[in-house]
């Protein structure tokens, strides 16, 4: 096992201490409705899963979700998967439509300035808060996810949009409330469906992927070493520093495009 496996592997080993939930197994398939879930446990399990997909694009933005289809992949009854779908809409994931079933929320091109905002707000919010309010606990956690986040830098742009989430939810934990955790939960779930596309579907951009990364786990350090040195000021202008870094990575992602490139020939 290599050093970065090693880091890799004892890094996610304290996340599972601190309470970091996992994606869900498939049940076996073709044993009824139900078959290998604890009983009650369909809808979480459910839930999970469909969470999951939705911001790592497997089910992308806009796509329908068919009652029917969910219920034969998932193997449970239509209970479970409404409730499912319920609780995504109350995430922002979903959108409920009346006689028509549900659809991935889709991605507004018209709101991502006021999600901009939101999330440097709320950022800088639980930044400070967790500069001034941490436990000994909260930097072991945040310590974890940084570690993770930092040593698959190079991996899949799925894990890396869960291991960043991870870290800046750990953050938020330290905060002190709630509330504002809750809200900047939420925006970091639409903030990882907006990070996969720059980072993954975008050809333009992949040269300097690694640049880019390297400058998020730079600041990542930056963030955690502020927090543990209760500097409020210095974590709050940080976090307004890491917020900018990403929207200017959409800002590009949302510029690129590869048609001056293309020569048209004309003719007569």
């Amino acid at each position: 096992m290599s050093d970065r496996q090693r880091t890799v592997k004892t890094a996610m080993a304290d996340i599972s201490r601190h309470g970091r939930p996992k994606s869900p197994a498939k049940p076996p398939v073709g044993r009824g409705p139900g078959a290998g879930w604890p009983k009650g446990s369909g809808s979480a399990h459910v839930f999970a899963a469909i969470h999951d997909a939705i911001l790592t694009l497997d089910l992308r933005p806009g796509e329908d979700l068919d009652e029917a289809s969910l219920v034969a992949r998932f193997g449970v009854s239509r209970t479970p998967i409404r409730e499912a779908l319920i609780r995504l809409a109350g995430e922002g994931l979903v959108v409920l439509l009346p006689n028509r079933g549900a659809r991935v929320a889709p991605i507004d091109l018209a709101n991502i300035r006021g999600f901009f905002e939101a999330l440097e707000l709320c950022q800088r919010a639980v930044t400070r808060w967790a500069a001034l309010r941490h436990r000994g606990a909260d930097l072991l956690r945040i310590d974890a996810t940084m570690a993770a986040f930092a040593a698959a830098a190079d991996g899949d742009a799925r894990d890396l949009g869960d291991l960043n989430r991870t870290f800046h939810n750990a953050i938020a934990a330290a905060c002190g409330n709630v509330h504002i955790a809750a809200a900047y939960g939420r925006l970091l779930d639409e903030g990882i469906r907006l990070s996969r596309l720059a980072l993954t579907y975008e050809a333009p951009l992949q040269a300097d992927r690694h640049e880019h990364l390297a400058r998020i786990v730079a600041q990542h350090r930056r963030l955690a070493a502020s927090i543990r040195a209760q500097d409020a000021d210095g974590a709050e202008a940080l976090a307004a520093e890491h917020a900018d870094l990403f929207r200017r990575r959409i800002n590009r992602y949302l510029s690129a495009s590869l048609a001056q490139e293309i020569r048209l020939a004309t003719t007569l």
